[in-house]
Parts: structure tokens; sequence; C-alpha cells
């Protein structure tokens, strides 16, 4: 399906591009669709394109020593994924799969490494979301280290924190149970009764796809590991 000019100019990589150059970008891409679950990149093949998810949400996962995914990280509409092995064109590190139907651009690989040559302010996007994978990288290694479950949860939602509200700090767009069991390596049980325990002592409340944190001392202090009252174990 053809992918109109306005289309890719709402993306930030290409918003101050010149039009003539947006319009030969559409040329060479293509709009696709994945139900909810679908693989859409595979780990250990080359990426021959650069994805752009317009609407939806995708995860990058891995697979654990015992065959348990484990979560990278997030993509959000507008972002965009698969760019390192755009540039080095090696194997992707990890799997990329649709958390809920969605509908994203492929833009072949050469092309953008054309326009990575030419453009330095595409150029500069992409370096910085690869620091940012990696700076994120580091930082889950470091959360799936935390000893508890609780703490490994309360360190995942301060790090999704997106918005204010005047009585909490709110994460737009909350995960499911299961997606933040796969990000901090516990059970979907285990994340139902903690989310359970903590909205009964009204830390956190769920409105719809919102997550308030309404009491954000107490994550932080949990997350931190100065909170010696909690002795939840996994």
């Amino acid at each position: 399906m053809a992918v109109a000019t306005p289309t890719l100019k709402q993306f930030k990589l290409f918003g101050n591009l010149p039009d003539s150059v947006i319009e030969q970008l559409c040329q060479y891409a293509t709009l696709s669709e994945a139900p909810r679950r679908k693989v859409v990149m595979q780990k250990g093949e080359i990426s021959h394109s650069l994805g752009l998810l317009l609407d939806g949400r995708l995860q990058g996962v891995d697979m654990t020593l015992d065959g348990h995914e484990a979560g990278l990280y997030f993509i959000e509409p507008n972002d965009f994924f698969g760019e390192l092995s755009v540039i080095d064109q090696k194997p992707a590190p990890e799997f990329v799969i649709s958390l809920s139907p969605a509908r994203f651009i492929m833009i072949p690989a050469n092309i953008i490494q054309r326009l990575i040559k030419h453009s330095p302010e595409v150029s500069a996007i992409i370096n910085e979301r690869l620091a940012q994978r990696l700076r994120e990288s580091i930082s889950q290694r470091a959360l799936l280290a935390m000893p508890t479950p609780l703490q490994r949860i309360c360190a995942q939602l301060l790090k999704m924190c997106q918005g204010t509200k005047e009585k909490g700090i709110i994460i737009a767009h909350a995960p499911t149970h299961q997606e933040l069991a796969i990000m901090v390596n516990v059970t979907r049980e285990t994340v139902t009764r903690t989310f359970q325990k903590l909205q009964k002592q009204g830390i956190i409340k769920r409105n719809g796809n919102i997550l308030v944190i309404n009491n954000v001392n107490y994550i932080n202090e949990v997350a931190s590991g100065t909170d010696n009252s909690q002795t939840e174990k996994k």
C-alpha cells in the first residue's frame, strides 16, 4: 500500500527533510499491518528495512536460557525500529513483536543508509536513538538484578512514567500485567497480586489505559531498596 507524504512527515526522523526528499522516500515505503502477538522483526535475521510505527504498540524481546520471554523495550507510535541492523547490516539481536494490532511503514535499508550519509539531521536522530536503546538495556539489566519482584515492578513503573497529574504521576498506555511480567522476569500472577496490593493501599490507581501513581515516595523507596518493610519473595 502506498504511503502519503504527510504520513512520513509526522515522524521526527523525517520532519526536517525537504518535501522533495520525502516524496522520494514515499516511492520506496510500504505500509504493513500486524495482528496482536505477531513477530514483525526476526532475531538473527539481517534487517532489510527500517520500521516506523504508525499506531499500535510493539516490544523488543529476547529469550532467556530457560525459554522465557524477556522484554527489553517498548516501541510507541511515531518511533522507529530495526535501526541497528540497518546501520551495520548484521543480524537483529532481538525479536520485535506486536502487543496489539499495529500498522507500520517499512523503508528499505539501502535507502535509509543513503539518507544517513546525506542528512546530518537524520544521522543525529538515529544515533540518539541507538544511545537511548543502549542506556535502556543497561538500566534493564540492573533492574533484573534487584532481589524481589516488588522492587523490580516498582522500578519498572518509575521507568515508564511519561507525564504528570495534579495528584500523581501518570503512565500513559500502561502495559498489561503480562507485558510487565515479561519486562521484570516474573509471572503474570505475581504482577497481578502486586497490583492488587498496591491498589488496595491507594498507592496506584488504574483508569483504563492510564496508570496513576498516587504515592510516588513509596514506589521510589521500594525501587531503591530503602523500604525495609517489604519482604515479598519471588
